[in-house]
């Protein structure tokens, strides 16, 4: 007569084997989505101390004379305001980066803080800042003109 029995032992590592399997999965699972995530985008990214410094080492020597780099992130930073959220709310769509309007702002914005600066050097900062905006991809090149 035969008879087939159940051995204890060989039931723990067939468990022991199928949870291993699982976790392996998991874990895999897991590095596959991780990888997936720092996958590198040409997504722009604006940083402003990046872009400060850009700025600030590409201005005039007319322009150095009267800003540091602090007045030059202020006044990145006061125009990255306009033109995200003061202007598209005055004007209801989004303003000219560097336009009459946003130099305005930064003027009046210096002006509450209680600091002198020139249209002309706020103006130079935007448009290096032009200069940051294409380097980093953030605006593209600009459209050729085609015949009037």
């Amino acid at each position: 007569m035969l008879v087939i029995g159940y051995h204890c032992g060989m039931g723990a590592v067939a468990s022991g084997a199928v949870l291993l399997a699982l976790f392996l999965i998991i874990v895999a699972g897991l590095v596959w989505q991780g990888s997936r995530r720092s996958v590198v985008t040409d997504r722009a990214e604006y940083v402003v101390p990046e872009a400060a410094e850009f700025v600030y080492e590409r201005l005039s020597d007319r322009a150095l004379r009267g800003l540091d780099p602090e007045l030059v992130r202020n006044v990145l930073e006061w125009n990255l305001d306009y033109t995200q959220v003061i202007g598209p709310r005055e004007l209801g769509h989004p303003p000219v980066i560097g336009g009459g309007d946003g130099i305005e702002h930064v003027m009046e914005r210096a002006g509450t803080a209680g600091i002198a600066i020139e249209p002309l050097d706020i103006a130079e900062i935007m448009a290096i800042e032009t200069d940051y905006l294409l380097s980093i991809g953030a605006i593209g090149s600009p459209v050729e003109e085609g015949p009037a």
